[in-house]
C-alpha cells in the first residue's frame, strides 16, 4: 500500500509538471529581474498548492465514497460475514460490524489498533510493532500509521524475526539524526500531504527568460528643460541656416527679376 502510494504521488506529480511547463509566459515588453522572479515565484507557489489539493481532494473523495457506501473490505476488516445455518435464515447472508479499541466501524472509518504479529512459536509469544495499526480499512489504519519502527534497528530485527522470511533481508535502520520536516512519529497522512516530498528546489533562471525575449532594439525617452546654452545655440543655429538659405535663394530672384525686366524693355520701345 505505500509502494502504491509513492507511485500515485509520482503520477500526479508528473502530470501536474507536464501541465506546468506547456503554460506560456507573455508580458507586452521584456519583465525587470526583480519582477520576473516575482512572478515566477508566484506561479512555483501555486503549482505546489493546486498540486498537493488536486492529490488530497481526489484521496479524500475515494475515501469518504468507501465509507459512505459501507463497502466492505476485501480482508473483511470492517465486517463479519455470516451465513445462516438454521431453518429459517439458511442460505442468507449477514454481515456484524468489527471494532477497534471499543470502536465500531459503523460509527467510523478510523477506528484502529496496534498492530500484531502472532508468531508460530510458542515461546516467541505477540510482537506488537510500534507505530503500525489495523482498523476498519487498510488505507485508514496506514494513514494513522507512523515510520516509528524503521528508525529503530532492534524493532526492524525483531519485525523481520517474527516474519520468517525465507531468504535473509538485510534493512539498516533510518537515520533520525538527519535533517528533515517528519519525524519518526509524523504520520503517513503528515507524508501525503506534503506529497512525501521533502523540500521544493525550484530553479529561477533569468538569462534564459531574457534570450529568448531578448528585444531587437530599445528606445527610451528623456524628458528635460532646456538650459539657456541649448536655446541660445539653437537659436544660433536656425538664424544661420536661415541665412545660408537666403544666401542661396536671392541671387537667382535677382537674377529672375532681372531676367524678366530685360525682356519687358522692347516691347514698351517698339509701342
Amino acid at each position: 500500500m505505500s509502494r502504491a502510494f509513492c507511485e500515485l504521488v509520482e503520477s500526479t506529480i508528473n502530470n501536474s509538471l507536464i501541465q506546468f511547463n506547456s503554460t506560456q509566459y507573455i508580458t507586452a515588453s521584456v519583465a525587470s529581474l526583480d519582477l520576473w522572479k516575482s512572478q515566477t515565484q508566484s506561479f512555483i507557489d501555486q503549482f505546489r498548492s493546486s498540486t498537493t489539493n488536486t492529490f488530497v481532494s481526489s484521496l479524500n473523495i475515494i475515501r469518504n465514497a468507501t465509507y459512505g457506501d459501507s463497502l466492505v473490505s476485501g480482508l473483511l476488516t470492517n465486517y463479519k460475514i455470516i451465513v445462516g445455518t438454521s431453518v429459517s435464515d439458511k442460505g442468507t447472508v449477514f454481515s456484524n460490524s468489527l471494532s477497534y479499541s471499543t470502536c465500531s466501524c459503523v460509527q467510523s472509518s478510523r477506528c484502529i489498533a496496534q498492530s500484531s504479529i502472532l508468531s508460530s512459536q510458542a515461546n516467541m509469544g505477540t510482537f506488537y510493532i510500534p507505530g503500525f495499526y489495523v482498523g476498519c480499512y487498510v488505507i485508514e489504519a496506514l494513514l494513522q500509521s507512523t515510520l516509528q519502527c524503521f528508525y529503530d534497528q532492534a524493532c526492524i530485527d525483531q519485525l523481520l524475526l517474527y516474519l520468517s522470511s525465507v531468504s535473509p533481508i538485510n534493512a539498516a535502520a533510518l537515520n533520525s539524526s538527519l535533517p528533515s520536516q517528519y519525524s519518526e512519529y509524523s504520520t503517513i497522512e503528515n507524508l501525503l500531504n506534503s506529497l512525501m516530498i521533502e523540500e521544493w528546489n525550484p530553479t529561477q533562471i533569468y538569462d534564459r527568460y531574457y534570450d529568448e525575449c531578448q528585444p531587437i532594439e530599445c528606445t527610451y525617452t528623456i524628458i528635460t528643460r532646456n538650459n539657456i546654452l541649448y536655446v541660445i545655440t539653437t537659436m544660433f543655429g536656425i538664424v544661420g541656416g536661415l541665412i545660408t538659405v537666403l544666401r542661396c535663394v536671392v541671387p537667382q530672384v535677382v537674377k529672375f527679376v532681372r531676367k524678366k525686366k530685360d525682356l519687358t524693355q522692347p516691347l514698351i520701345g517698339k509701342s
